[in-house]
This record gives structure tokens, sequence and C-alpha cells, in this order.
């Protein structure tokens, strides 16, 4: 093998490439193109051998399927049971310890990588976990509340005004609800979901919803709704279930929801 690493690099320095002009060109480290030099092979990645050591000949100019050809024969075992023969037992080729050093190092930085990729996945599994028993139980083991409950509740704390129109002469007396929110509407999730919504001109609210929750807001006249998946959510305004306001895995943007989906 070190007959064919030989010959590749008397080709290169014959054309006045160094490796660095080869890194640059194809983006592979200098330790691996100095172990192509060398004949050291085995500390390349073998699932990419072949496709450096092509990178490396189109780099100097040669034909790829015809260095790779070459190194097929020298790779074959049983060209190296002939080289071993007739090879002198004083030479061998020593990695330098530079490359020792750089190998070390990438596999220190892997073990760093996939460590930090654990801590956090189990960041993001705690945060779900977290979120399941933080936004409520699930909407199957919990009792809605009526909307004329929810109105009744309302009426209690504030009186009603009674109004006398004047024109009739029969003296209509017509009750006026309090200036209180008169629209709730109820998000339950289908599917897992972000959630985004903007109630009269109030701040928006955000969260993710899992499976199977719900949540309750309400407004005096509209809401701006933005899901991530338009069709994941049931939506009840003032206690009646309206139409999908999205498709099914499509993005909704601040589609408005008022009294009119009532009618």
């Amino acid at each position: 093998m070190n007959h064919f690493s030989e010959e590749l690099k008397k080709l290169r320095e014959s054309k006045n490439i160094t490796l660095f002009d080869i890194s640059q060109k194809t983006r592979i480290s200098i330790k691996y193109l100095q172990a192509i030099d060398q004949g050291t092979f085995d500390i390349l990645p073998q699932t990419y051998v072949r496709a450096f050591i092509k990178a490396y000949a189109d780099a100097i100019g040669m034909d790829p399927s015809q260095i790779l050809k070459n190194y097929e024969i020298h790779s074959s075992p049983e060209h190296k049971q002939e080289t071993a023969s007739v090879r002198d037992e004083g030479k061998f080729t020593v990695v330098p310890e530079t490359v020792k050093d750089e190998i070390k190092k990438e596999k220190k930085n892997r073990t760093t990588i996939v460590t930090a990729v654990v801590a956090v996945a189990a960041l993001l599994v705690s945060f779900f976990i977290y979120n399941y028993f933080t936004n409520g139980i699930p909407a199957n083991n919990v009792k809605e509340t009526a909307f004329q409950d929810v109105v009744k509740e309302q009426e209690k704390l504030q009186p009603a005004i009674i109004a006398i129109d004047s024109v009739d002469s029969t003296k209509t007396v017509r009750p006026v609800l309090p200036k209180t929110d008169s629209l709730v509407l109820r998000i339950v999730a289908n599917d897992s979901v972000w959630v985004t919504i903007i109630r009269d001109s109030l701040p928006p609210r955000s969260g993710y919803m899992l499976r199977g929750r719900y949540r309750t807001y309400s407004a005096k006249k509209s809401f701006l709704l933005s899901l991530s998946d338009g069709g994941s959510v049931r939506l009840l305004l003032n206690g009646k279930e309206i139409a999908p306001v999205g498709s099914k895995g499509k993005r909704l943007q601040n589609k408005k929801i008022s009294a009119e989906q009532l009618n």
C-alpha cells in the first residue's frame, strides 16, 4: 500500500500541489490527506476511504477511476501477501504523533457533542412532563361548564341595568347585560399543537397544548387565533362548536373568531 501512496504523492509534488491546496479544494482534513500520502489508511473513516482518494486524485488532475483501480489492486489481500514476502523487515511506517493527537481530540469532541445532545433531549422531555401536569387535566375527564352558567355567574357580580323604551307606550322593559366579556372560546387539542391567541387588543398569549388538553379564553369582541396545525383542534364559542378554521397539516395565521360564527 506504501507503493501506491508514494506514487500518488510523487504525482502531487510533480505538479507543485500542496496538501493545503487539496484541503482547500475538497474540504478534507489535512490529517486525512497526510494519511493518504503515508499509506496509513487504517486511520481514515473506512466508509469514506474511496471517496477521499477519488477527491484527492481529482484535485491533482488525475483520472479518479484509474487511481481507484490502482488502490483496489494494492489493497487486495493477494497483493498485500505478495508485498509482505519481499518487504524489508527493517522498514515500517510510523503514524506521526500530531496525527494521533488529532484523532484523540476528534474522539473527545464527538463525546462532548453526544453528551450535549443527550442533555438537550432530557431537558425537552422534562419540559413536556411539566407542561402535562401544570396545564390542566385531559378534557375527557372534565365536565364542561355551559355558557349560560358563565353568564349567570357574571350577572351575580353586577346587577342588570333596566332600560325603558321611551318610544313604545307599553314601556317594554329590556334587560341590559353588564359590560363584561361576551365571548368565551374553548380550544380542545385533538393533537399536540402550538397555540397563539390575541384577545381584542390585549398582548398575544402562546403555549404548547398536548393532545387531549383544553384551554379557555374570554374576550369582548373577537379573537385572533394562530395554530401550528390548523386542523388539530376543536373550537367551542360560547358553548357552541364552530366549524374548523383551518386544514390538517397546514399552519393557521391570525384567523379572526367573533360572534358572527354563532349565527
